[in-house]
This record gives C-alpha cells, sequence and structure tokens, in this order.
C-alpha cells in the first residue's frame, strides 16, 4: 500500500472500524427486514410501506448521508482552522437555517401529499389512501435524519466514528422493539403497520438527541443562531446546490424505479414488484453500506487534511488505495449474491406471509443489482473525493447522465423483463456512473494510477476464481442434498435448512478467499488480517 505520512492513519485502516459498526448495523437491518418480510409479506400494506418509506428515505440519503454532510465537512474545516468558537458558531448557523427550511418542506408536503401521492402511485383509492397516511406520519424522519446528519459530520470531522455509527443501529433497534414486544398485542395488519411507522419516528428522535449529546460532550457543540447573513450559509449551499441536484437525480431515479414499479405490479396482479425490487435493494445495501460508505466517509477526511498541509501528492494514491481495497471487499460480495441469491433470500425472508413465489419474484432483480455491487461502492468513493475539491458540479452533471440512462433503459426493457428491467437499468447505470467520475478527476489534476489499480484486481483473480467455483458447487451440490435429508434427518424448517445451507457455502468461500488472498500476497488481505498474521509469523516453528 501506499507509504502514509507519519502519524497519519490511511483511509483504507481507518475504515475498517467504521465497516465493523456498519456490519452490526446492517446485521440488525437483515433482522429487522426478516420481521418485515413475515409479517407484511409483499401485498397492498407492504407495497404502501415501501412507497411512503421511500420519501423520507430518499431525501435522508440526499441530504443526511451525501450531500449535506459532505458538503459541510470542508466549510466546518475551514472554520475550525479560524477557531473553535468560530466553528461552533457556523455550525450553530447552519442547523438553525436547515431546521427553518425543514419545517417548511415538511409542512409543505402534510399539506399537499393527499392530493398528488394517489395520482403518482396508481392503484385502487384504499392503496393510495393507505400510502398518504403513512407518509405523513414517515416524512418527518427527514428532520430528525438532516439534522443528525450535521451532528455526525462534526464528529466524522473528528475522526470519531464510534458514536455516529450508531445511528442507524438506533433506528433498527426501534423497529425490532416493536416487532418483538408492540405486535404480540395487536393482530390487525393495518395496526400493525401504523405502530411501526410511529415506532420509527421515534427512533429518529432518538438518533438525534444521541448525536446532538456527543457533540456537545466533546465541546463541538454547535451555537445556535438564526443569521441569515453568515457566510457559511450561502457558501454551504453553493456547494450544496449542485451536489444535492446530482444526488437528486439518482434518488428521483430511486422514486421513479418505485413508480414504475407500482405501474408493472398494476399490470400483473400478484407480482408483487414494489417490495421484491425493496427487498433486493436492502440486500445489496449490505455490502455497499458497509464498504463504500465506510470508505467514503473516511477517505474525505483524510484527503481535505492532505489539501489543507499541502500534500497534493498524496491524494491520487490515497485514492488508488481506497478503490482497490473496496474492490477486494465488493468482488466477492457481489459474486456472492449472484450464485447464492435464492439461499439468501429464502434466509432471511422466508416464512409468514413470504413464500417461494416472493423469493423467485425477488431473486432475478438482486441478480441484476448485486452485478453493480463494486461500482455501487467505489462511486460513493469517487463523490466524496470530488467534494474534497470543493467541485459538486461534475458529479452532478454525471448523475444527470446516468439518471436519464436509467430512465430509458428501464422503459425500454420492463415490458421483456417486468421489474427486473429496474435492477438492470440501475446496474448499467452505476457503471457509467463509476467510469465518468474516474474520467473527469483529472480536471484536479488527479491522475489515478490505473495501472497499479488494474495489476491489484488481476492479482484477485486466483481468490474470486476459489471462491466461485466452491460457491457455484455448494449452490448446486450441497445445497440440493441438504434439503432432500430433511425429513429423514434434520427435521429443520425450510428457512432453516437454507440458512445451513448459507453457512455451508459462505464460511468455506470466506476461508478459501482469504487464504488465496494472502498465499498470492494482496495487500489488501494483509490490512485486515494484519495482526493475525504476524502474531503467526512470529510463533517459533517446533
Amino acid at each position: 500500500m501506499t507509504n502514509q505520512v507519519p502519524g497519519k492513519t490511511s483511509s483504507t485502516k481507518r475504515s475498517l472500524a467504521l465497516s465493523f459498526y456498519t456490519f452490526l448495523s446492517r446485521i440488525l437491518g437483515l433482522i429487522r427486514d426478516h420481521f418485515m418480510a413475515v409479517s407484511f409479506g409483499t401485498g397492498m400494506v407492504a407495497s404502501a410501506f415501501s412507497v411512503a418509506y421511500r420519501l423520507p428515505n430518499m431525501f435522508r440519503n440526499l441530504l443526511a448521508e451525501g450531500t449535506l454532510s459532505q458538503s459541510f465537512m470542508p466549510i466546518f474545516s475551514e472554520y475550525e482552522k479560524i477557531g473553535i468558537l468560530e466553528a461552533r458558531v457556523m455550525a450553530g448557523t447552519v442547523l438553525s437555517f436547515l431546521f427553518l427550511c425543514l419545517s417548511i418542506f415538511v409542512g409543505f408536503f402534510w399539506f399537499f401529499a393527499a392530493q398528488f401521492l394517489p395520482t403518482l402511485v396508481g392503484g385502487s383509492p384504499e392503496y393510495g389512501n393507505l400510502v398518504v397516511e403513512l407518509s405523513l406520519v414517515l416524512f418527518f424522519l427527514i428532520m430528525t435524519a438532516s439534522l443528525s446528519s450535521i451532528f455526525m459530520s462534526i464528529s466524522n470531522s473528528h475522526h470519531k466514528y464510534f458514536v455516529p455509527s450508531l445511528s442507524p443501529i438506533i433506528l433498527n433497534f426501534s423497529y425490532l422493539i416493536v416487532f418483538l414486544f408492540v405486535f404480540p398485542f395487536y393482530h390487525e395488519i393495518r395496526d400493525r403497520v401504523f405502530l411501526l411507522a410511529y415506532g420509527i419516528v421515534f427512533g429518529g428522535v432518538l438518533q438525534l438527541l444521541v448525536q446532538a449529546w456527543f457533540v456537545f460532550r466533546n465541546g463541538y457543540g454547535p451555537i445556535f443562531r438564526l443569521d441569515f447573513k453568515h457566510p457559511a450559509i450561502k457558501k454551504i449551499f453553493k456547494l450544496m446546490l449542485p451536489a444535492a441536484l446530482g444526488g437528486s437525480f439518482y434518488q428521483i431515479g430511486l422514486l421513479v424505479d418505485i413508480f414504475l414499479a407500482n405501474y408493472i405490479q398494476n399490470q400483473n396482479p400478484g407480482l408483487g414488484a414494489v417490495v421484491s425490487l425493496d427487498y433486493a435493494q436492502r440486500l445489496v445495501q449490505l455490502p455497499t453500506g458497509i464498504i463504500g460508505v465506510a470508505l467514503a466517509t473516511t477517505i474525505l477526511p483524510s484527503l481535505l487534511k492532505d489539501l489543507r498541509e499541502g500534500r497534493e501528492e498524496n491524494v491520487p494514491n490515497e485514492i488508488a488505495d481506497v478503490l482497490s481495497f473496496a474492490f477486494f471487499l465488493t468482488l466477492p460480495a457481489s459474486i456472492g449474491l449472484a450464485v447464492l441469491g435464492e439461499t439468501v433470500l429464502d434466509s432471511i425472508y422466508y416464512g409468514g406471509r413470504w413464500d417461494h413465489l416472493a423469493t423467485l419474484t425477488a431473486f432475478f432483480p438482486l441478480v441484476f443489482y448485486s452485478l453493480a455491487i463494486p461500482f455501487y461502492s467505489i462511486n460513493k468513493v469517487l463523490v466524496s473525493s470530488y467534494y474534497a475539491f470543493s467541485d459538486t458540479k461534475t458529479p452532478l452533471r454525471i448523475q444527470l447522465v446516468s439518471f436519464f440512462l436509467s430512465v430509458v433503459v428501464s422503459i425500454s426493457l420492463m415490458f421483456f423483463l417486468k421489474h427486473s428491467a429496474i435492477a438492470l437499468a440501475s446496474a448499467l447505470s452505476a457503471v457509467v456512473t463509476s467510469s465518468l467520475l474516474l474520467f473527469y478527476l483529472k480536471a484536479h489534476q488527479v491522475s489515478i494510477p490505473f495501472a497499479t489499480v488494474g495489476k491489484r484486481v488481476l492479482k484477485m483473480v486466483p481468490a474470486l476464481f476459489g471462491l466461485f467455483f466452491w460457491l457455484v458447487f455448494a449452490e448446486w451440490v450441497i445445497k440440493p442434498n441438504l434439503h432432500s435429508l430433511e425429513n429423514n434427518v434434520f427435521e429443520l424448517s425450510y428457512a432453516n435448512l437454507s440458512r445451513l445451507s448459507l453457512c455451508v457455502s459462505i464460511l468455506p468461500a470466506v476461508i478459501i478467499y482469504f487464504g488465496i488472498a494472502t498465499n498470492t500476497g494482496l495487500s489488501e488481505s494483509e490490512i485486515i488480517l494484519g495482526r493475525f498474521l504476524r502474531k503467526w509469523k512470529q510463533k517459533p516453528k517446533s
């Protein structure tokens, strides 16, 4: 790996800790999704909740996990160079202004939702009304998530990642508390879905309180002032507007996907297209969230530090290291989900209202989404790299191109592939976005050593082949034999047999992948297993 400046921890190493915290959150998310699937299945109520949750989630991803936090961080870093007090006043001014804007936005949505949402989602009046009612509850999440993102950015700018990483864990626990301790007392599916919505909003408020407490505890607490003339307001929104527009194309693309899926579902009753796409996408978000978000979150402060301290020559190698590391972790995830897709779906979702038909409906979208996992992840890293240069306009233009490409491909293929066309279009769009983001980095005099990255990826091929052949053998040979012994030996449910099959597939695959990677001298493997390998090498030979 690239030689680091003394005293500096690389983004890749720092991201490992954040990835671990994110991994815990995503595991809780899988448990949450299991309860969602068995409680609501893929019917009308599940589809209505999926659409209603997607609306605030779209803005949450746009603001809380994207443009707002990444536009805020460089400006906060600039003000900290002036002084802590100035940085605290700047943060408080931004938070006050943001609270006012969000209050107006949420109020606007509440006033007009009943007029436009039923027309957009189509379907029966009952379905449209349910989407509206759930949206009015869940839309408040935009407020809590966006304000939380500012506090999380302040913590991240000081390389404090643990408490910010608790934010999604808190939200997942709010789901699980409702599932485990509230649902047993309510049996009507409509009652349950509204109780869940209120529980999620409560979790969002708790998220905000925890992040604010941590920032104030560490002495970085914002000093709240509603000052429209503060220069940070103009600067942050000047940076944020192009970034928000660029991010909005991706988020609007997701929204268009949902509305196209609604159309396909209305044309094919019983297909469950909306929920199937949603669950397939959540599985893909497991590796992209653990790897892509962690790397993107840690690389931005590192690049800002390099630029601030006049070490521009470190930037290309820093980005190259992170890209190689992202490929090392995401390529196996991509292969794994593509090969084991059906088993993964059955392991997590099967039971209750989720049956074999639901699994088959979600399988092909999952395969298409999984093929683009490496590109979803590196796109997050590359966009963060542009933000380090305060360039939000280039990602905007690129995401505009990708948005139109995705819509055109979805509409062109949906009559042949149904909802799977939406997943395929998303995958193709991610590949195009990555290519363009890499190409236009040269505008910032960043010449990424592509030959070095290519050699590292080629060096991963033996490990990837080993993993691929084992997964195919496990899925096509071991799994059928396990299920054939269901009644004779195991006396396990179908879902538990799928989970057993998944363990038999994944655990040896991980050992094979890291074993071959270590033997072929992959530095990415040494970063992950470094401490263990050093201790093993130091053992005296008998």
